[in-house]
Parts: C-alpha cells; sequence; structure tokens
C-alpha cells in the first residue's frame, strides 16, 4: 500500500524531470500588528525555504513569533512585508477562493488544542475535509478508513473527542491534517497539551508521516520533536538566527 500521506494525482516530479520549485518559499516576511497602544512587530524580515519531503523544527521562547511564522507559512494570514510562494506560486497574488483551495488541498494544519468537531465522530472529523475538497463519497470512505488505521484508531472511528484521550484525539487530528494529501503538514505545539509518554508516541507519528513523504514544518519547545527534524531554526524576537544542530537544542535541554 502506497503512504497513506503521499499524493496520488501526479503533483510529485517524476525521475528525470526538471527540479521541482520548493514547497514554500518565505523571503523577508515582516509581519506588524496594529494596537493602541502603538504597533507590535510580530515578525522581522524572516526568510526560509523548505524543500519537498524535508522537515523543519522552528524553536524559542513563547512570544517570539513562532506560530504568526508558521500561519503565514499556511496562508492563513498574510504578511506586511515580503513574499511567500507556495510550489512557485506568489501567495500575494492568489484570490482569497485561491488561498482557501490551498489551505484545503495542500497544507495540513495540526494545533496544540486539537479543534475536533466535538459533534462529530473520529472518522467524520477526518471525512470532512475531504468532503469539502469535493472527494467522491466511495474515495472518502475508503481514504479514512486508510488514515484511521495509518495512526492506529480504527477500532476508534465511531467515537467522538469526548470519548478519546488526549493522545487519541491528536491521532484524529493528524489523520484528518492529512486527509487531502497535503504536500505540506505545519504543526502547532503538537504535544503541548500531552504527557510525557503520549507525547513520544506522537513524536514517533510525525517521524512516519515525514519518512512517507510529507514535508513538515513543527513549532515545538518539545527537544525531542525538534531533534527528529532535519533542520532546527530557532528564533528571536521575530527573527530566525543562526540555524543549529537538532543534538544541540537536546543537549542545551538536558543541561538546563
Amino acid at each position: 500500500m502506497n503512504p497513506p500521506n503521499t499524493p496520488d494525482d501526479g503533483r510529485r516530479p517524476t525521475a528525470g524531470a526538471g527540479a521541482a520549485p520548493p514547497i514554500v518559499e518565505a523571503a523577508g516576511l515582516t509581519k506588524v500588528f496594529p494596537m493602541p497602544a502603538g504597533p507590535v512587530v510580530a515578525l522581522r524580515g524572516v526568510s526560509l525555504r523548505d524543500d519537498s519531503g524535508e522537515s523543519i523544527a522552528i524553536t524559542g521562547p513563547s512570544g517570539c513569533g513562532k506560530s504568526t511564522l508558521l500561519h503565514l507559512l499556511g496562508c492563513v494570514d498574510t504578511p506586511t512585508e515580503g513574499s511567500l510562494a507556495i510550489e512557485g506560486r506568489d501567495a500575494s497574488r492568489l484570490s482569497d477562493f485561491e488561498r482557501s483551495r490551498i489551505r484545503l488541498t495542500k497544507i495540513g494544519f495540526v494545533f496544540q488544542r486539537f479543534f475536533l468537531l466535538p459533534m462529530l465522530t473520529a472518522w467524520e472529523n477526518v471525512e470532512l475535509p475531504q468532503s469539502e475538497a469535493g472527494a467522491p463519497k466511495t474515495a472518502r470512505r475508503a481514504r479514512t478508513r486508510e488514515l484511521l488505521d495509518y495512526v492506529g484508531l480504527a477500532d476508534r472511528a465511531g467515537h467522538k473527542p469526548s470519548q478519546l484521550s488526549g493522545g487519541e484525539m491528536q491521532r484524529v487530528a493528524i489523520a484528518r491534517a492529512l486527509a487531502n494529501r497535503p504536500l505540506l503538514l505545519l504543526a502547532d505545539e503538537p504535544t503541548g497539551e500531552l504527557d510525557e509518554a503520549t507525547g513520544e508516541q506522537i513524536v514517533e507519528l510525525f517521524d512516519r508521516v515525514n519518512r512517507d513523504g510529507t514535508t513538515l514544518v513543527v513549532v515545538t519547545h518539545n527537544p525531542i520533536l525538534a531533534n527528529r527534524a532535519r533542520r532546527v531554526l530557532p528564533m528571536r524576537s521575530g527573527r530566525l538566527i543562526m540555524e543549529s544542530p537538532a543534538s544541540s537544542i537536546v543537549a542545551r535541554e538536558e543541561g538546563a
């Protein structure tokens, strides 16, 4: 069986094809929020590139701009200055509808607090984004079954979020994020609400998702999760600072 998060619509280049553009490329991203007491600069000229199959961990203290950067990369918000390209397409030139379609079909989101719809079962939460993308019913059923099996929750498909543990809810959230075979998976503190043992299980799942071909950008304070990324980008005061080996993040955490 093909990895359930690998696109099946020919979006990945075949052997011998020309070099594909990066999944996401940001240049000089700046974000300023107007506030009654004066403007707040959340990001200051951030640039990064994430190629197909890469994994990046963005680390740093609370309030340094990590989540703001993730929102810009996910086309949830727009920069005050700078540019963002998704697969070579300038996001600033896209209509609201086109940006919405990118969020639905090319980008998956995983959050700290899960954000599952409480009135829906695990199955229905995973099937919903496929329905919104226009997938046929038969394909939705096959995909949902495949994903719940992938995250180890085939036997919990009929349970609502209130009947699931925190780790199970996050697994459903990951399955939902993969539902439309995104090119890019963005995760904001995905282990922040979980105990250590459960968090390590989620780390293993993210590692598997990336190995199976999905490009990953994760914001995290978790040194174990950061250590699994191929690149670690620390942030301070709205800026990316020198790229660090993942092992150094763990060493600093253990020495704290």
